[in-house]
């Protein structure tokens, strides 16, 4: 097309929303063909329809145009020697396509995209994940794909995708070792931040863990905060801490210096990830632990085992819903064969931590005071509303049913502060 024409058509405001439309139009059809509406008629666009179709549209503030008829009023311009379709290709620069034939273009340009980075792959994790993506099935997969589809993010997403499949050919847990976050980041980006949380890679890296750890997706910090852990990388391995007695602990078949002396001492233990982390084994001298999520209930069970320096009976507190740091210890007993004596309060919240932990530890896990006539024994004047009533339709452990259904008629809150002398009984056999 020549300049001069071209310029007609781009000096000319009038043009600019119909060709557009136009434009769209052929997108849908694949073809010139059908109309287009325009509302809001500008005073430029009211005089180019009129020029066109030899009609006075200066008293319209809308017209339905169509795409053949206004090629056909081409014929009476100087513009009689071009199409359509070849004016609104120079007008903005590029082939126009119709819907389809961009949709085989991008599965071709997709294809072409995935089996590059296929091609990088160096382990059973990154092509698990890379396939799932492909197939649409792995967690953010969409997110890739609107952002596989813009071609201006696209070679950005591939050198993001690159870092994580490396990333994934080389996780700590294959060597069986444990590495921080920004260090594992730096080693594999040459950047401690790349993985970070928030980020656009931090987030596909996270996602692929998710697949190839196989795990659900997670609802919290503190699931997140598991999911890295179970791939070797650690976040958050100081204020993620634990609280113990009563218990000894191994690395290899030496006993850990600390544990040791605070065990013969009837000492208590807070211990943060960092050093649980290192922690090959755990035990009980009786092959029983007590585990509370209640503070005050852990430090009355500890005031009434102290003795001078003998050993404290094995207890642990959980501070609530267990953080990571409270799942590696349960799961290093768990693994040593000890049996897990779970106490908490008669809430939804505390019946729902009762069932994680039963999912988690299954025989391994013996609830301690749940039953209803526990319940009904530490109950309160505090009522539960129903949305929290309603946390309780999907336990998976038996042994909790009958609180449940007791609660869902009750609809009251239990506290273990009433049951402490039970509590201290059973701790004290």
């Amino acid at each position: 097309m020549k300049q001069e024409d071209l310029n007609f058509f781009k000096d000319n405001r009038g043009y600019r929303r119909l060709f557009e439309a136009f434009r769209k139009k052929y997108k849908s059809l694949g073809r010139i063909g059908g109309s287009i509406q325009l509302s809001n008629l500008s005073r430029e666009e009211k005089e180019v329809l009129t020029n066109h179709f030899r009609k006075d549209f200066t008293r319209q503030s809308s017209a339905c145009v169509s795409l053949l008829k206004f090629e056909e009023s081409l014929k009476s311009t100087r513009f009689e020697c071009y199409s359509l379709k070849e004016i609104l290709e120079a007008y903005f620069g590029e082939p126009l396509t119709g819907k389809k034939e961009d949709q085989e273009a991008f599965r071709v340009q997709r294809d072409r995209f995935f089996e590059r980075l296929f091609s990088v792959c160096r382990s059973e994790e990154s092509r698990t994940w890379l396939g799932s993506v492909y197939e649409g099935k792995a967690a953010g997969a969409r997110a890739v794909e609107t952002r596989l589809s813009k071609e201006d993010d696209r070679k950005r997403l591939f050198r993001e995708m690159e870092d994580v499949l490396r990333a994934l050919d080389d996780l700590p847990v294959k060597r069986k070792k444990k590495e921080r976050l920004a260090v594992f980041a730096s080693r594999i980006t040459q950047n401690p931040h790349a993985f970070d949380i928030g980020t656009a890679v931090g987030n596909l890296f996270f996602n692929a863990l998710l697949t190839v750890m196989d795990a659900e997706k997670a609802k919290d910090s503190r699931d997140r905060v598991e999911v890295y852990y179970a791939a070797g990388i650690l976040m958050d391995e100081i204020s993620n801490y634990v609280t113990v007695a009563g218990l000894r602990a191994f690395r290899g078949d030496i006993a850990d210096p600390v544990w040791q002396a605070a065990y013969e001492n009837g000492e208590v233990l807070q211990v943060p990830l960092l050093n649980l982390s290192s922690i090959d084994r755990v035990t009980s001298p009786t092959g029983k632990v007590f585990a509370v999520e209640n503070p005050g209930i852990f430090s009355s069970l500890i005031d009434t085992g102290r003795s001078g320096k003998s050993p404290q009976r094995p207890l642990i507190c959980t501070f609530g819903q267990p953080r990571l740091s409270a799942f590696v210890l349960l799961d290093l007993l768990a693994e040593s064969g000890m049996q897990i004596y779970y106490s908490g309060d008669f809430d939804p919240e505390g019946i729902l931590i009762a069932d994680r932990l039963f999912r988690r530890y299954k025989a391994n896990l013996k609830l301690w005071h749940y039953s209803v006539g526990d319940y009904n024994k530490c109950l309160s004047q505090k009522t539960i509303s129903e949305k929290r009533l309603s946390m309780l339709k999907n336990l998976a452990c038996p042994e909790l049913a009958p609180v449940a259904r007791h609660m869902l008629e009750v609809k009251r809150a239990g506290y273990q502060e009433l049951l402490i002398d039970d509590l201290a009984a059973d701790v004290s056999q």
